[in-house]
């Protein structure tokens, strides 16, 4: 009875220091285990009773490296003649910049704005020229189509290569805790910002966009070319159904991405809890059953174990793993929807795939495991995971 007092207080006194890690509390909860029942539960095993399960890797161990993720995009080819027939065109001065010493060196989140800048001026710039019965407009439809073509493969580039995005999915500072999760639902949030923005590379055909702008260049109507003709379809922040778009808010979602490292966390804490539990669950099981509980009657021992079960498992381990549960069920469907992306490649859809749902069923199995070894063992002795 002692030492389920010396338990009780250990565990009131963590609370005094701030949370430990999963890893602390894991080898705490072992500790008190083996001194209880005076045997040990990890390590000290033959090879052929290491656990069965594979040892689960880190998320920085299996993020694929960046020259099998960035997508090849192919620049425009101008010539000359072409590239001063768009001059009057807004587009004329967006070329330009992709070839200064800034524009060569951009970033992903930045080309995928400087993208989305093109293909706004490409629609205005083909409006305006076939407004004037310019038959460039025809060359200029057709760069406009390779632009929409490439739009996701920059998005891809931005969601597997850029610095913030490698973070959060595979660099986590530290596990996940049970609460005080810096930026976790603004991370959630941010992700799915970021996905949304696959679906803004959806331009229609400027004839269909802009009927006023035709019906102008065919004497159908009095008034000027048409180069600010407007569908109807599309609000002032709109051009030829590209969406507006704020560099800002992405380098601000990108921003918290890389501070919460949400889901490199999430995949890290589940590693440890399978593999620490895997191997616990082998060395206890036996241990447990060596706990005799005659007729159902509750021992001392029995009373120590189910404390220190209460005590780190159930106040400690379970909070963390309902939070993480949480978090991942959150996650779910933006992980679906990039399972069918193919703008993303094989490589980070199987990195995403080995965590977000092979890794995250088997510790949801060794969790399980853990769980039912202590049921059968509390209702042996008759006893309930109760606070002590």
């Amino acid at each position: 009875m002692r030492l389920a007092g010396v338990v009780l207080i250990l565990g009131l006194l963590q609370g005094c220091f701030g949370a430990p890690s999963i890893d602390d509390t894991m080898d705490e909860y072992t500790t008190r285990l083996s001194r209880v029942l005076d045997k040990p539960l990890v390590d000290e095993r033959s090879p052929s009773t290491q656990p069965l399960n594979p040892t689960l890797k880190l998320p920085s161990q299996t993020y694929p490296s960046l020259t099998e993720l960035g997508n090849n995009v192919t620049a425009l080819n101008i010539n000359i003649r072409e590239f001063y027939a768009i001059q009057d065109c807004e587009l004329g001065r967006i070329v330009a910049e992709r070839n200064t010493a800034l524009g060569k060196t951009q970033l992903p989140s930045q080309r995928l704005g400087y993208e989305h800048r093109v293909l706004k001026a490409l629609a205005n710039c083909e409006t305006t020229l076939q407004g004037a019965q310019d038959p460039i407009a025809a060359t200029v439809a057709s760069w406009r189509k390779q632009k929409q073509a490439q739009y996701q493969s920059v998005w891809a580039n931005v969601v597997q290569t850029s610095t913030e995005m490698r973070l959060g999915l595979s660099m986590a500072a530290s596990p996940l805790q049970a609460s005080e999760n810096k930026d976790a639902n603004a991370s959630i949030n941010a992700l799915n910002f970021i996905n949304g923005l696959a679906g803004t590379s959806i331009v229609k055909e400027v004839v269909e966009v802009q009927p006023e702008a035709k019906r102008k260049a065919d004497g159908n109507s009095s008034g000027d070319s048409g180069i600010n003709g407007d569908s109807g379809n599309n609000d002032d922040n709109s051009v030829a159904g590209v969406p507006e778009y704020d560099s800002r808010e992405l380098e601000q979602q990108l921003q918290i991405i890389a501070s919460s490292r949400l889901p490199a966390k999430l995949w890290q804490t589940q590693a440890i809890l399978h593999n620490r539990l895997v191997e616990l669950n082998q060395a206890l099981a036996p241990a447990l059953n060596d706990v005799h509980c005659e007729n159902g009657k509750t021992s001392d021992k029995a009373t120590i174990l189910r404390n220190v079960f209460y005590l780190y498992f159930i106040e400690e381990i379970q909070p963390i793993a309902s939070t993480l549960n949480s978090y991942h069920y959150q996650l779910q469907p933006l992980w679906e929807q990039w399972s069918k992306n193919t703008a993303l490649s094989a490589p980070f859809k199987a990195h995403i795939h080995t965590h977000a749902v092979e890794n995250f069923t088997l510790y949801s199995d060794a969790m399980k495991a853990h769980v039912v070894l202590w049921q059968d063992f509390l209702g042996r002795c008759n006893l309930s995971p109760t606070a002590p």
